[in-house]
């Protein structure tokens, strides 16, 4: 295998850092990989998958970060083997496939609609914790039909992502390859806790006060919704993450739904 390595501006990442640019030079400028190796906590390779996602490979992360839920607990001493196994193609990788949120924006001003990007974990539209905005849900399923909703913002997450945001705003942990995405309202006065399976979700934007802005993945996209904007979710391309050990991502993911029920 052909790795590409994203060197992390991460300190604690600095010796993978250096014995990558010391012995595996060309890790750094390959073109044309069969694998993105990504340092750092699960924030790095959130940010490695929007920024390389096209390539269209699988991402192996090495954990330097924090919780290291999409990473993997590697030694450093370990290190020279697996990556010697990984050109080899010897290592034996389990793989977890999970699908992004595409986000297109639909401009009521313009009449022209816009692709924004793809989320790993979650769509997040709204400002603060104090804001207040009004929303139109629309799918094509029929789940959702002109339901009218009210508060701080909405969240959409994939089943990868339910651990995460959605699951400290008290949503559901999706299973995962079930094609299913939780949306939730953020301190709203209509109650909003909805499983649905995956399809299109048009997101009406009401909001004639304090305009929202979208996030993907916890990023800023740093565009201000108008009113009568609407932000159109399907389901995106498929992401691949490789663990050495699959069950150790799954006792993570237990441990996760598992820790406030003891």
């Amino acid at each position: 295998m052909k790795p590409f390595y994203i060197v992390s501006k991460d300190k604690r990442s600095e010796e993978v850092n250096n014995y990558i640019m010391r012995n595996q030079p060309l890790f750094l400028k390959e073109k044309n990989p069969d694998l993105i190796l990504v340092a750092g906590g699960d924030g790095a390779m959130l940010h490695a998958i929007q920024s390389h996602g096209n390539l269209n490979v699988p991402f192996l992360g090495y954990a330097t970060g924090t919780l290291n839920f999409l990473m993997n607990e590697i030694d450093l001493v370990d290190l020279p083997k697996i990556i010697e196994d990984i050109k080899k193609d010897n290592l034996s990788l389990n793989e977890i496939v999970t699908s992004k949120i595409r986000v297109e924006l639909f401009s009521k001003k313009s009449g022209k609609r816009t692709f924004l990007g793809n989320a790993v974990n979650e769509v997040v539209i709204g400002t603060t914790i104090m804001g207040y905005h009004e929303f139109i849900l629309n799918s094509l399923d029929k789940t959702f039909v002109n339901f009218d909703i009210k508060g701080s913002g909405l969240s959409v997450s994939t089943d990868l992502g339910s651990t995460g945001y959605n699951f400290n705003l008290g949503g559901a942990v999706l299973p995962l390859g079930s094609n299913l995405w939780s949306v939730l309202g953020v301190v709203c006065n209509r109650y909003l806790e909805d499983i649905v399976e995956i399809n299109e979700l048009k997101i009406a934007c009401e909001c004639k006060n304090t305009p929202p802005t979208i996030y993907l993945d916890g990023i800023d996209k740093k565009i201000v919704l108008c009113n009568g904007d609407e932000v159109v979710l399907t389901k995106g391309e498929n992401v691949t993450l490789y663990f050495l050990s699959k069950e150790v991502f799954q006792t993570k993911r237990l441990e996760i739904i598992s820790r406030y029920r003891r």
